[in-house]
This record gives C-alpha cells, sequence and structure tokens, in this order.
C-alpha cells in the first residue's frame, strides 16, 4: 500500500471516524481503523481511499480521493493515526506499506513508523441495503435528532429506553417522519416533513441507539442535500456524499408514549423562551449538584423560579409571564426543562399543567410539530 494525500482532508476525514472506533473494547482490532488503497474503494467506484470504523454496533465508511501508488490495506490504531495526521505540517502526506503490517507515514521532515495489524482481522461489513433509499432533508433530519437525543437515557440497563424510536405518521396528507425518546421521567416527541418515507419505514417502527443516530445526524454537518436512509430487519443505513453509516436496531419494545401524554392539562402559561432559560441557567447555579431540583411558582402575571440548597444556599428570579388559573407551585429537574428549551426555535413557549404532582407539556407556542412532556418532582 502506497499513496498520497493532503495532510488537512485526510485530517478531516480521520476526525470523521474516532466517534466510532472503540478504544476500550476488548477487541483490540475495534480500536483501530481499517485503510484500503486502490479502485473502486467507497461508495464510488473513483481510486482512492476508505477508512472503516466499527464498534460492532455502528459502522462508519469514509472515502476520498487520493494518489494512488500501489494498492492494498491494513488496519491501524485509530487515534494514533489521528494524533499524527494533526501535528503533520501542511502539504502532501505520504503513507506506504512495509512488512509486519507497518506503515511509515512522512509529511515534510517528519517521519513516523507505524504498527498496524492485519486487515483480514476487521470485521466484515454490513450489506448496504436493497432497494431505493429515502431521501431525507439534512436540516430536517439535524433538527428532530437535536430536539429528542437528549431525553433518551443513558442507562444501558434500561435496554428499550437507550434508543430513539422512528415511526411514520400521517397527518392532513403530509408524510412525517417521527422521532421519540424518554428516560422514564420525561419524554419528547418530533415531527418532521418526510415525502415518501413509506420507502423507509412502511407500517415499521425502527429503534435506533441514541449513538448511533447521532452518528448519523453529524452527516447533515457537511452543509445542505439530503441523507440516503434505507433500513433492514437489523440495520439503518444512512449516507452523504462519501460518508456511509450503518447503525445496528435494538430488539427491545418502545413504550406506548401516547399513554404518557397529558390530556386535561387546562392550566397555561405563556412564557418568554430566551429570557426563561436564562432565568433556569441564573437559578441553576445554586441547584443541587445530584437532582438539580427547582420550583416554579405560578401566580398572576409572574413565574418565580427558585431553589434550595441545604449545602450551597439559595436563589430566585422574577419573570413576567401570561397566566391564568389557580397559583400553582411545580419542582422539576432544572436541566430538563433547559433541554426542553433548546428544542424550541420560537421566542414563546406554551407550559400547560394540571396540578403539582402532574406531567407539565412545554411546546412552542405555535409550532405543532414538537412538545416535551417532563414529570415534576416533590420538593419539601
Amino acid at each position: 500500500m502506497n499513496f498520497t494525500v493532503d495532510r488537512d482532508p485526510f485530517e478531516e476525514i480521520l476526525a470523521r471516524i474516532q466517534g466510532v472506533a472503540e478504544r476500550r473494547h476488548t477487541m483490540p482490532i475495534l480500536s483501530h481503523t481499517l485503510l484500503t488503497v486502490g479502485p473502486k474503494a467507497g461508495p464510488t467506484e473513483n481510486p482512492g481511499l476508505t477508512l472503516v470504523a466499527s464498534d460492532l454496533e455502528i459502522v462508519i465508511r469514509c472515502s476520498q480521493p487520493v494518489d494512488v501508488v500501489e494498492p492494498g490495506s491494513v488496519a491501524l490504531p485509530a487515534r494514533k493515526l489521528f494524533d499524527i495526521a494533526k501535528v503533520l505540517p501542511k502539504g502532501p502526506v505520504t503513507v506506504a506499506g512495509r512488512e509486519g503490517n507497518y506503515v511509515e507515514i512522512s509529511a515534510g521532515r517528519g517521519h513516523f513508523r507505524l504498527a498496524g495489524l492485519g486487515s483480514g482481522e476487521f470485521p466484515e461489513m454490513p450489506e448496504r441495503p436493497k432497494g431505493k433509499p429515502v431521501a431525507v432533508d439534512s436540516e430536517t433530519f439535524r433538527k428532530l435528532v437535536d430536539r429528542v437525543s437528549p431525553f433518551a437515557t443513558g442507562d444501558e440497563t434500561r435496554y428499550n429506553l437507550s434508543g430513539v424510536l422512528l415511526e411514520k405518521q400521517e397527518e392532513e396528507g403530509k408524510s412525517l417522519l417521527r422521532m421519540v425518546a424518554t428516560d422514564g421521567h420525561r419524554l419528547a416527541i418530533a415531527d418532521g416533513e418526510v415525502p415518501d418515507l413509506g420507502g423507509l419505514l412502511g407500517e415499521r417502527r425502527v429503534l435506533v441507539p441514541r449513538k448511533g443516530l447521532i452518528e448519523i445526524r453529524k452527516l447533515s454537518d457537511g452543509g445542505p442535500g439530503s441523507l440516503e436512509l434505507s433500513a433492514t430487519e437489523k440495520f439503518l443505513f444512512a449516507g452523504k456524499g462519501e460518508t456511509e453509516v450503518w447503525v445496528r436496531l435494538l430488539d427491545a419494545e418502545f413504550p406506548d408514549y401516547r399513554q404518557v401524554v397529558p390530556r386535561e392539562n387546562r392550566v397555561v402559561a405563556t412564557v418568554p423562551r430566551g429570557p426563561f432559560l436564562d432565568v433556569l441557567k441564573r437559578v441553576s447555579v445554586m441547584a443541587p449538584e445530584k437532582v438539580h431540583s427547582i420550583r416554579l411558582s405560578f401566580s398572576g402575571k409572574q413565574l418565580e423560579v427558585s431553589t434550595n440548597s441545604p449545602d450551597l444556599g439559595e436563589a430566585r428570579d422574577l419573570l413576567p409571564i401570561e397566566f391564568e388559573g389557580t397559583p400553582v407551585k411545580v419542582g422539576f429537574n432544572g436541566r430538563y426543562l433547559q433541554d426542553a428549551l433548546s428544542g424550541i426555535s420560537e421566542d414563546t413557549v406554551r407550559m400547560e399543567l394540571k396540578d403539582e404532582v402532574s406531567q407539565v407539556i412545554v411546546r412552542p407556542a405555535t409550532e405543532k410539530n414538537y412538545l416535551a412532556i417532563i414529570m415534576p418532582m416533590r420538593i419539601l
């Protein structure tokens, strides 16, 4: 194997695969990236370089054109190769294979000799799904993932809540992609219009690991355009440009989220989003570190946000709002509220309440494609 590539795009493509290469896995090969040089590398048929990283649950393949001197393949430590690329001088970089799976990397006066593993040890790639993929606007996909992904649990023992549910919705003749996530204490639902979505999901509901969904979401950072999505029984596939991602679906039953959407929250508070978020951030500085508890006190035309920590002290702030109804005080995890507000782009937020012990709905004042539900906390 022997090729020459400019340092900057080489560093960029190595940065792209770092989130998937698993440095602490019991299988050493999974801390490596598979480099393949030659014709028909990657999703195109152009000669070039293809990098593959896998943690057995997520597979990412990136390609870029290079000057190929000699085709070949080898698995190299992903993090160390990235560290080398970052410190190389700008300009052309030569990567040449040597005996024993060693690779020599040269740029300017710098020279490195890096030990690798045989390419045959690397896990096999999943097959690309057959059939025509569904085009999903990058901005639509990014917005959906950003709105719901913070709500999925990080507790690996709660397997069915560690992913994001994807399903198809029909509303007013429009085909919508719905994403839903919950950790048992809060829940987010977000919809985005995607024409011809039936080719991706049909009547299926798929559960995608949060980490894998975020890796697919990174594809949307590459500028305007569409993601190509396909699904098999075991994988969700996404591609854009010279990058492809496979994510293994979770084999678990997602709870019936529709049952937890409150139907009788008739007390409504209209709150300015930006000032509310600022107040939450200020007051949360003094909130207990483990539970982040704050109290919202609705009365008249104002909202008092307060917290009290036996170890730290207390804080409170006032915010003018629109509110009609009996005064009510409700406790919440302040970070949960901030996550819910982060999913709203409108200037005004609608909070729908029932009483001090029931879930609250947080949604944009006019947009219908997003809502968050948060369980209250009992604060003494």
